[in-house]
């Protein structure tokens, strides 16, 4: 049953996947983790899926002196709806639709979490290259287990994230295009005070203080046309730890390069791969140590991934609001586009076409400039020449 439900799974997300930026979906900025200042246009939806993956391949010697090998698979995936209410301010849904959690019996959670998410962003003058914002999440425990090796650290409780946002811009008007790069610093309080974190009942461990994480993140994402390459780092680091029959409750660094592709003007192609710099000493304990009773299935010490390979898109569901490229569409598409266009846009669409015109002009003038000085160049030669005396030539005597 479970492999049928993961290859239904795999093949659903794998055709219509997308990145969950931590865990909900943004207006694509490229990045994975760190997210944009700016939100999704107003009146803009979109849609984003994703699902990311990492394995070990795992080889136990028994006390018999047989060699056993197994595969550990960690796999997540989800939905996400993000709309523009108005051109500062996004909301959004995401569902964490399939989230392995390596017990016992199912060995996954179908579905899991629920997150909700609020942007304030877009904040700065409209003409200029900052934009600063702050996002609020809000993940909701839908999922039937919480506390699950492999993946950040959750017990099950509401969780509040905040997060401030910044954005350098390279095109003011048309924030996906051209360069950008994005900061990101926030705080999750997971209110999991007296949270019980592992099943076994011999397990008598609480959570004793409110566990706080401190996420921060920097990346950098640049579009050409179709194609787009972003990287970013980041970390999450525990301000106050959770008790130590908690999963993944070390502080962690990921780098993360990635790609982009667009193949339409509604659509948005993401590859991504997670790369742990920091975070690899395993701070579990397990076996009754201090009275922890935590247990996973693998025999080797293994807390956070060292990769993990990510895959998505992401929609735009009304182009006519927003479009993932916008020199994609064909001269009917942007017709269409533009008569259905709000006075706004097509201001900014008008001022994009002036550009254009007085960049050929400016590069027209600069080309007559280049020419003008070469002939003036020519000329001087040519004056330098005429007037250089010829040398008189010694008449022969006889």
């Amino acid at each position: 049953m479970k492999r049928f439900v993961l290859l239904s799974a795999s093949v659903l997300w794998l055709l219509f996947s997308s990145n969950v930026v931590a865990s909900t979906i943004g207006f694509g900025s490229g990045t994975l983790h760190v997210r944009p200042a700016y939100g999704a246009p107003k009146s803009a939806l979109f849609l984003g899926a994703h699902t990311r993956a990492f394995f070990k391949d795992e080889v136990h010697q028994e006390p018999s002196g047989l060699s056993t090998g197994q595969t550990f698979w960690d796999i997540q995936g989800g939905l996400g709806l993000s709309y523009g209410l108005t051109s500062r301010f996004e909301l959004g849904i995401t569902s964490i639709l399939y989230q392995d959690n390596h017990r016992n019996g199912n060995g996954y959670n179908l579905p899991d979490d629920l997150i909700l998410h609020a942007k304030l962003g877009s904040l700065g003058r409209s003409s200029g290259n900052t934009r600063f914002g702050v996002q609020l999440d809000l993940r909701l425990p839908t999922g039937e287990f919480h506390n699950l090796p492999l993946e950040n650290y959750s017990a099950g409780r509401i969780n509040v994230g905040v997060t401030a946002l910044a954005t350098i811009l390279t095109e003011p008007l048309y924030p996906e295009t051209g360069m950008n790069i994005h900061f990101n610093a926030g705080l999750i309080t997971h209110n999991d005070v007296g949270a019980h974190l592992v099943a076994n009942p011999l397990d008598t461990l609480t959570v004793e203080k409110n566990t706080v994480e401190f996420i921060y993140g920097g990346a950098f994402s640049a579009t050409w046309q179709d194609f787009g390459f972003f990287g970013e780092i980041y970390g999450r680091a525990f301000s106050s730890k959770p008790p130590v029959n908690a999963y993944t409750r070390e502080n962690s660094l990921y780098v993360t390069p990635g790609i982009t592709y667009a193949p339409n003007f509604w659509m948005k192609l993401r590859v991504a791969m997670d790369l742990r710099i920091l975070g690899g000493k395993d701070e579990t304990l397990y076996n009754g140590e201090q009275g922890s009773y935590a247990a996973v299935p693998w025999h080797e010490e293994l807390n956070l991934p060292q990769w993990r390979i990510s895959v998505g898109a992401l929609l735009s569901l009304n182009p006519a609001k927003a479009q993932m490229v916008r020199k994609k569409e064909n001269a009917l598409k942007r017709a269409t586009i533009i008569e259905k266009a709000t006075p706004e846009e097509k201001i900014y669409d008008d001022l994009a076409k002036e550009r254009k015109k007085t960049e050929g002009a400016e590069a027209e003038l600069e080309r007559i400039r280049n020419e003008r000085q070469r002939m003036e160049d020519l000329l001087e030669r040519l004056r330098k020449i005429l007037e250089t005396p010829g040398e008189s030539k010694p008449e022969n005597k006889p």
